[in-house]
């Protein structure tokens, strides 16, 4: 994972450690010739808070900090959304704003995305999905609207599924599993009683399990075989789940895309067969 993502999700900070990670990202382009010393003084803070913010991201020293973070802040200059993607939405901006605000966000949500799962993971996932003879999908609320993307995916590759999205369903289905069957199971908090619930009767019955959550520990992604992670920078007054809702959709873009390279002929000729398009 980035340090700029790991800035952005650890909430494990005493309030002079998040000064500072506030600090370096309202002076990204600065930071570089900035002294452990000058950087502590411009926060108010100390030497050994500094030294000790860059254990907390996994760094030996405040040099290797700069080092590391000069290499990514190529590529983050190249996304110039990033940047102002950190604006939140005012109480009184222009619908303008708004429009650009909003598209900013969700497309941030998407590149941050990108740093969170490993190729082995992903590659595992795949197998699985290429193994199963059924994938259902389970989630409640905006994560329902993610399930049934899935499941209508499956639907154009000839895959059995189904989308749930209340608790007795969910249950039902997850007692009367039949061999073969994979399960994805989508919730932003990873803390969804519905789901949690749902998960430990899959895992009782052994059937594989794969999380879709926001980046870090939660109890969901704990109990799945495997965990695939979105952003966890979803605004406080998101609605409905906004960027998050974003991200997971582009999650499992991705794992379908790589699902029909993996048989490209039989998937291919699938979708041929379910196309409905007018044209």
């Amino acid at each position: 994972m980035s340090l700029l993502v790991k800035m952005r999700q650890i909430k494990d900070l005493s309030p002079s450690e998040r000064h500072i990670v506030d600090y370096i990202f309202e002076n990204l382009n600065d930071i570089f010739n900035i002294g452990i010393v000058e950087l502590s003084e411009k926060t108010f803070t100390s030497t050994a808070t500094v030294k000790r913010l860059c254990r907390k991201i996994g760094v030996e020293s405040y040099i290797d900090f700069r080092l590391q973070l000069s290499a990514e802040l190529i590529d983050y200059n190249r996304n110039t959304i990033l940047e102002s993607a950190q604006t939140p939405v005012g109480r009184y901006d222009s619908t303008d704003d708004i429009v650009k605000k909003v598209s900013n966000q969700n497309a941030k949500s998407i590149i941050d995305t990108m740093n969170l799962n490993s190729a082995e993971t992903l590659d595992s996932v795949i197998v699985e999905m290429s193994r199963a003879s059924r994938i259902d999908f389970y989630g409640v609320g905006p994560s329902n609207v993610v399930a049934e993307d899935a499941q209508i995916k499956c639907m154009r590759l000839g895959i059995p599924s189904a989308a749930f999205k209340d608790r007795v369903s969910m249950l039902i289905n997850a007692k009367a599993y039949t061999k073969g069957t994979l399960a994805f199971l989508i919730s932003y908090t990873g803390m969804t009683a519905e789901i949690l619930d749902t998960a430990a009767e899959l895992v009782r019955a052994n059937v594989p399990t794969i999380s879709l959550t926001s980046v870090g520990e939660n109890e969901l992604s704990r109990i799945c075989r495997y965990s695939l992670f979105v952003d966890a920078s979803e605004s406080w007054n998101r609605l409905g789940g906004m960027s998050s809702r974003i991200s997971t959709l582009n999650m499992i873009d991705i794992l379908f895309t790589a699902l029909i390279n993996a048989n490209y002929e039989k998937h291919t000729m699938s979708m041929n067969h379910t196309n409905v398009s007018n044209r």
